[in-house]
């Protein structure tokens, strides 16, 4: 590994590290990483300008010579410095992985759960956005799923 950190920092290499609280989904040499951060789409080559920046709940793609590898995200953070891709969220998924019923059950439990927040709640602006956050995510996966999987 020492030698890979020596590698990136003369900028021969890019590397990708996707990692939620749970585990690192994702550690290994890159070509290009594209994300959805704030501003839009990005795609990082070798020797990007440093970056830090949230990421959208959407689709993290990283190819590595040939091969692309695809996660369903929910939103997080994404960081970029000395050709280290960083990309950190709550959830992390390969579209190959993702259990369809599951994630639409996620979806129309939170439209449910929005509907039944009291209008007078004191602190109904962040319950809310939260709800928001995880229908976002289940609507995300729903939608990988579907393009990768063709279901």
């Amino acid at each position: 590994m020492a030698e890979d950190r020596d590698q990136r920092g003369r900028g021969r290499q890019l590397f990708c590290r996707v990692i939620t609280p749970e585990e690192v989904i994702y550690d290994g040499e890159a070509n290009l990483v594209i994300a959805r951060i704030a501003d839009g789409d990005i795609g990082v080559l070798v020797d990007h300008s440093p970056l830090v920046s949230t990421v959208e709940a959407g689709e993290v793609r990283i190819r590595e010579n040939d091969e692309q590898r695809v996660y369903a995200t929910s939103d997080g953070f994404f960081k970029v410095s000395e050709n280290l891709v960083q990309v950190l969220v709550e959830e992390a998924v390969s579209p190959e992985d993702i259990d369809v019923d599951e994630a639409e059950n996620r979806v129309e439990e939170a439209e449910r759960e929005i509907s039944e927040v009291p209008e007078g709640a004191e602190d109904r602006d962040r319950v809310l956005e939260e709800i928001r956050r995880r229908q976002r995510t289940g609507e995300n996966f729903v939608r990988l799923a579907r393009k990768y999987r063709g279901s």
